[in-house]
């Protein structure tokens, strides 16, 4: 598949196509700040939630399976809707399902209600995809970087405050914390009733049933075997039955998108080099920044005079010491477009492999004190923001405009799967160095830190294999 590239619209001025952008770009910061907030504001309110009202632990742990399940199934139904009907109009519907699902579990705080609740929150991952549709629409390939590495700062600014937010009100009022998310989804649905449409007409196609159905069933069976293989037990039947389902259908879903005359997914553009080496830099990289977030909380709130390791922080402390790590996460994705503009993919990728390799190596290394481990985290919030900006943008550019949701809707299907994989792999490896009573040698996460590493040296060599091509307008990636 060629390579395509998109140019800004040459019917306005470049005041006014400034002033444009400037606006939009605001309005789609605040949708991206939402969508940061629900995805971490759950974690420090649940566990409250739920001791108020007789909502047990396994419970809690299935209402975020619940969450996960949905995300994977709306990425690729979202992200099509898109292409297929307006990036603006399914954008609107993808924060009003949130905005939904915020409500429902304010007024009504039960299991049923908070995992209802929690499924139609998952709607969030369909907010980059359909926005990274109407940015390369309105700005073409150049513009649509930079707003991406825009977007992608707020994003982990977002999820790191979200975390210290939380915390904060949780200790006031669990329920107030719920409330909380209604307000900010509000803000959401005023913000994306700002954003422009895109110029181009949508293509208006059916939608291909029988490959999604394959897909979602793919995704919903492994995702609940790695989330709850740890809790079921990796060879219990249910877990057996899950994945083998799971991966009984995913290795279906190629075949029947290939028959498809409009797939969800064209896998016909795993074939473009930049495509298949940009999934596995997303995949290896969400596997050691998300993967390990879960067991990164665990390690700062051990006890270090029972476990022998750890800081024995509180919950808001742990929020303050994740910081750090979304502060250079931050400042990366920023970065990140002028990177790939003046060093290229390959090299501008390949820092994002060697960080997280710097970053988890030192941690298995290095992690018996906390200036050590602030760090070092902050090192791996580096190799978190480059993938995360770079990889969406790099996706994007290998498909033609009416294409653009589904490719980034492909890019975060990795992405989440790559996250989903490393916690499962990680919770593993924990699990292996537990003693009799649950409680985790310091040996488990110096393992944990150095499969980290080594996949990050993966992700580094992927990225050598990128291209940087040169066109008469001068650098194209």
């Amino acid at each position: 598949m060629p390579e395509i590239t998109t140019a800004p619209p040459t019917d306005l001025t470049d005041r006014q196509i400034r002033l444009g952008v400037g606006s939009m770009l605001a309005s789609m910061a605040v949708v991206e700040t939402v969508s940061g907030f629900t995805q971490q504001y759950l974690y420090p309110v649940l566990p409250a939630v739920g001791a108020q009202h007789g909502i047990g632990t396994v419970q809690l742990s299935w209402i975020y399976v619940v969450q996960q399940v949905g995300m994977t199934v709306f990425t690729p139904l979202l992200s099509r809707l898109g292409d297929n009907h307006g990036y603006r109009r399914i954008l609107r519907l993808s924060v009003a399902m949130l905005a939904t699902g915020s409500l429902l579990m304010a007024v009504w705080p039960s299991l049923i209600g908070i995992a209802v609740g929690a499924l139609l929150q998952g709607s969030v991952v369909g907010f980059m995809p359909l926005m990274i549709g109407i940015l390369r629409d309105r700005t073409g390939d150049e513009g649509a970087r930079r707003g991406i590495g825009i977007l992608v700062g707020v994003l982990l600014a977002a999820i790191g405050l979200a975390g210290v937010a939380a915390g904060a009100m949780a200790a006031v009022s669990p329920v107030l914390g719920l409330w909380t998310g209604v307000a900010v989804a509000a803000l959401g649905l005023v913000a994306c009733l700002l954003i422009p449409a895109e110029r181009s007409a949508p293509a208006g196609q059916g939608f291909p049933l029988q490959p999604f159905a394959l897909l979602a069933l793919g995704l919903v069976g492994i995702t609940l075997a790695l989330s709850q293989g740890p809790v079921w037990g990796w060879g219990a039947p249910a877990t057996l039955v899950s994945a083998g389902v799971g991966v009984l259908a995913a290795a279906s879903w190629p075949f029947a998108e290939l028959r498809a005359a409009r797939p969800v997914v064209d896998v016909r553009m795993f074939r473009n080099r930049r495509v298949a080496l940009a999934s596995v830099v997303t995949f290896c990289l969400s596997f050691v920044t998300i993967g390990t977030l879960g067991a990164n909380s665990t390690f700062l709130g051990a006890d270090p005079r029972t476990a022998g390791y750890g800081f024995g922080l509180g919950s808001m402390a742990i929020g303050f010491a994740m910081l750090p790590q979304a502060a250079t996460g931050v400042a990366a994705s920023l970065l990140t477009p002028r990177a790939l503009r003046l060093l290229g993919d390959r090299t501008t990728v390949a820092i994002g492999g060697l960080a997280a390799l710097a970053g988890f190596g030192g941690l298995a290394l290095v992690h018996g004190t906390l200036a050590a481990y602030l760090v070092l985290s902050a090192l791996t919030g580096v190799a978190m923001g480059i993938f995360q900006s770079a990889t969406r943008a790099l996706a994007v550019e290998a498909v033609p405009v009416s294409e653009t949701a589904t490719a980034a809707g492909v890019n975060e299907l990795v992405l989440s799967l790559g996250g989903a994989v490393g916690a499962a792999l990680v919770s593993a490896v924990l699990s292996a160095h537990a003693g009799t009573g649950g409680r985790v040698a310091g040996g488990g996460y110096t393992v944990a830190w150095a499969v980290c590493a080594l996949v990050g040296a993966v992700a580094a060599v992927a990225a050598t294999g990128l291209r940087t091509e040169r066109t008469r307008e001068g650098v194209r990636r």
